[in-house]
């Protein structure tokens, strides 16, 4: 893995952990980014369970005239409910939000 692709995996990494709406359900135990694929893996702790929960997360890169976008287009999970919850919260539109000041420039260089 190169030196830049490596650094926007971690900004990635970093972007899922800051997520207040994942922190709102649970704990990150783990996540993995595959960037070949575009998807994010994250085994997750829901609140109020003992068994660790997979999320996949498929993304992509959207530039603006300001920033880089990452834009999440499709959630799947193991769980049913996850999946229920997800596409109620996606409604056909993808999720999308800025990456923090100098990522951008990774995903450009890469994409």
């Amino acid at each position: 893995m190169s030196f830049l692709s490596n650094a926007r995996d971690k900004a990635i990494e970093m972007f899922v952990q800051r997520l207040d709406i994942i922190k709102r359900f649970g704990e990150i135990l783990n996540i993995d980014i595959e960037s070949e694929e575009n998807r994010i893996n994250i085994t997750m702790l829901l609140k109020g369970e003992t068994t660790p929960t997979k999320i996949c997360a498929y993304y992509c890169f959207e530039d603006t005239d300001q920033n880089t976008l990452i834009v999440i287009n499709k959630i799947e999970s193991e769980r049913v409910l996850i999946n229920e919850i997800a596409a109620l919260w996606l409604k056909g539109a993808p999720f999308k939000q800025a990456l923090p000041k100098g990522t951008g420039l990774f995903a450009k260089m890469m994409f």
